[in-house]
C-alpha cells in the first residue's frame, strides 16, 4: 500500500497507475478509490498515468476526528500533487469529487491543471425559490438534519437506500450489501461531519474562476440530481462542455464504463 502524509500529518493512501498525461481520480461521499473505480483504472492506465486516492478519513486512508470539510480535502489534494510533483493534471471528481476540485479551484487556483472532469454533482445542494438544482431536487436544511441523525443512528437504514438510488436500473441486494460494506470504512463520525460540511456549502461563485476546460459527465437518470444541472452548469463554467449519459444515473463511470472511459480519454487527450 502506497501513503503519503499531509501537512497536519494525515495519511493519504493512493495508487498510481501508468504512463502519460496525468489523470487524478477523486471519489464520492463515503466512498473510496479501489472499489469505486475498479471498471476505469485499467482502461485509462493503457495511456495515461492514473492516480487514485482515498480521501482523509475515506478508504484506506488515515483515520481522524478532525479536518473533515471541502476546504481540507482540497488541501489534502494539493498535498498529494506537491508529494508526486504533478502538473499539468486532469481531476476528475465524482459527486462530492467535484466539490472538492472547487474547492480547490477557490484556494489554488488552476495553474496546476489542465483539465476538469465533473460528475454528477450540483454546486448547491439546498434548494429554494431561486435554487432547484439541489440534491434530489429538492433539499431543505430540515432534510439535512434528519439524514445526518439517521446515519448517526441507524446507519443502513439511511445508506443502503442511498445507495441502490445512485443508479438508473435496480441493483441486487448482494450489491448493495458489497457496496455498503466499502462505505464502511468511512466512520460515521467522517460520514456526518463531511455530509454537513457539504450540505452548506455554496461553491456557484466559484464556476467563474474554473479558467481551464471542464467536461461534464451527468447521469440523465440520476435520482441524486434529477435535474439539469449539468446543463445548467455548461452555462456558468467559461469553456465546458455538458456530455449526458442517457443510461445511467449517479454513477456513468459504473453503469456505462466504457463510454466513460472513452469521454475521459478523449478529453484529455484533446
Amino acid at each position: 500500500m502506497t501513503h503519503f502524509e499531509t501537512g497536519d500529518g494525515v495519511p493519504i493512501y493512493y495508487e498510481d497507475h501508468g504512463e502519460g498525461e496525468p489523470i487524478l481520480l477523486i471519489h464520492g461521499w463515503t466512498m473510496n478509490s479501489t472499489y469505486w473505480w475498479q471498471h476505469n483504472v485499467d482502461a485509462l492506465a493503457a495511456d495515461h498515468r492514473v492516480v487514485a486516492m482515498d480521501l482523509r478519513g475515506h478508504g484506506q486512508s488515515g483515520k481522524t476526528d478532525a479536518g473533515h470539510t471541502l476546504a481540507q480535502y482540497a488541501r489534502d489534494v494539493r498535498d498529494l500533487l506537491d508529494h508526486l510533483d504533478l502538473t499539468g493534471v486532469t481531476p476528475v471528481g465524482w459527486s462530492m469529487g467535484t466539490a472538492v476540485l472547487l474547492n480547490y479551484v477557490d484556494q489554488f487556483g488552476t495553474d496546476r491543471l489542465s483539465g476538469a472532469v465533473f460528475v454528477d454533482q450540483s454546486p448547491k445542494f439546498h434548494t429554494d425559490g431561486e435554487w432547484t438544482h439541489g440534491l434530489l431536487g429538492e433539499f431543505s436544511g430540515e432534510a439535512a438534519a434528519e439524514l445526518a441523525t439517521n446515519l448517526e443512528y441507524n446507519r443502513p437504514s439511511a445508506a443502503k437506500p442511498f445507495i441502490q438510488s445512485m443508479f438508473a436500473d435496480t441493483v441486487d441486494d448482494g450489491t448493495v450489501d458489497e457496496m455498503y460494506a466499502e462505505t464502511t470504512k468511512t466512520p460515521t463520525s467522517v460520514t456526518r461531519d463531511i455530509f454537513l460540511d457539504m450540505t452548506y456549502s455554496d461553491l456557484r461563485p466559484v464556476l467563474g474562476d474554473v479558467d481551464v476546460p471542464v467536461l461534464l459527465l451527468y447521469g440523465e437518470r440520476s435520482d441524486i440530481f434529477p435535474t439539469d444541472v449539468g446543463a445548467w452548469l455548461e452555462g456558468e463554467i467559461p469553456d465546458a462542455t455538458h456530455v449526458p449519459f442517457e443510461e445511467s444515473g449517479h454513477c456513468p463511470f459504473w453503469e456505462e464504463p466504457d463510454r466513460f472511459n472513452e469521454e475521459v480519454a478523449a478529453f484529455v487527450d484533446g
